[in-house]
């Protein structure tokens, strides 16, 4: 499992290292984690919890590299869906969602292949 996917959901650690906050949850991600998937595929994943002013607070990266991200407010959630970069191919990378909401940051992260 990679870090920050902590069964799946969304983490938040506050300063002492304890869970902050469970009110935003990051999941319904696709591809799933270690997939294999072809260069500048789509990939998109849910957002519980977050308020539709919140959506702003989201930032997403393929290996450090910043992905934009179109977002549909849903009933119970917020659909965000992207691309990977072109310039990724043959190499695994790690897609990393952060939601900067001060009343509650989370962060999840997902591997995957990325064939020829």
């Amino acid at each position: 499992m990679a870090a920050g996917g902590h069964g799946g959901h969304g983490s938040s650690v506050n300063k002492s290292g304890k869970s902050a906050c469970k009110a935003i949850i990051i999941n319904h991600v696709k591809p799933k984690h270690l997939e294999v998937v072809s260069p500048h595929a789509k990939f998109s994943f849910w957002v519980n919890g977050l308020k539709e002013s919140e959506i702003k607070y989201v930032e997403v990266t393929a290996k450090k590299i910043p992905v934009p991200v179109s977002s549909e407010v849903r009933t119970g959630f917020i659909l965000f869906k992207g691309e990977l970069p072109t310039s990724l191919e043959n190499t695994a990378a790690r897609i990393q969602v952060s939601v900067n909401a001060k009343r509650c940051p989370v962060q999840k992260g997902w591997l995957l292949k990325i064939a020829d």
